[in-house]
Formats: C-alpha cells, sequence, structure tokens
C-alpha cells in the first residue's frame, strides 16, 4: 500500500507542473484541456497507483463490513465525483474538476483508512 500512495504522490506531482513547464499539447480535448506529455505520464503513473489501491481495497471491502448505506453513500459520491471530472474537462466547468476530485479523495482516504486499520 505504501507504493500505491508513493506513485499517487509522484503523480499528483508531476501533474501540477505550470502549464509554461508542459511542453506542447499532443492531444487537445477542449478549451482549456489538452494532454501534454509530462500529463500523460503524471496521469498513467495515478491510473497504475489508483487501479492497484482499488484492488486492495475491494479484497478486503467483505472484512470491513460497512453497512449498505455507508457504501452506497461513498458509491454514490465517487459517481458524482467522477461525473464532475468528466464534465469539467468536457464543458465550461473549468475549475470544477477540483470539487470533483476532492470527493473521490474523501471516499478513497475513507476507505484507505477503513481498510488499514482492520
Amino acid at each position: 500500500m505504501t507504493i500505491c500512495v508513493v506513485l499517487i504522490v509522484v503523480g499528483v506531482g508531476v501533474l501540477a507542473v505550470p502549464a509554461a513547464g508542459e511542453g506542447r499539447v499532443l492531444v487537445p480535448i477542449s478549451d482549456g484541456h489538452g494532454l501534454s506529455a509530462i500529463d500523460a505520464v503524471g496521469a498513467s503513473l495515478l491510473a497504475l497507483a489508483a487501479t492497484w489501491l482499488e484492488v486492495l481495497v475491494i479484497r478486503r471491502l467483505p472484512h470491513l463490513a460497512l453497512p449498505p448505506r455507508a457504501v452506497f453513500g461513498l458509491g454514490l459520491l465517487a459517481g458524482l465525483g467522477i461525473g464532475i471530472v468528466i464534465a469539467s474537462v468536457f464543458s465550461g466547468f473549468f475549475w470544477w474538476w477540483f470539487v470533483g476530485a476532492a470527493a473521490l479523495g474523501v471516499v478513497t482516504l475513507v476507505l484507505v483508512a477503513l481498510t488499514v486499520s482492520r
């Protein structure tokens, strides 16, 4: 699990590089959004770490014995977070990606904390 956390921190650090230092946009997505080579590296690190972390949490989910309402609430918050991130990329909600990312971060932190403590 430590490796996942390190990969997430490094991925977020790579994605935090200012736009002036990223280089040219390789794949334009929408106005104000595009994928550069540095973004691709950061996104790949985050995708790898998040997938690995999700597998670890899902394997331990039955042992957490969360009530159905808690599982539903966490799933709903995660779904809203993903939806807001996607909507912010493809529409005019430019800075709303932060709200969606924060929602996903809360769900991740809660599940990881519960998984580690049990």
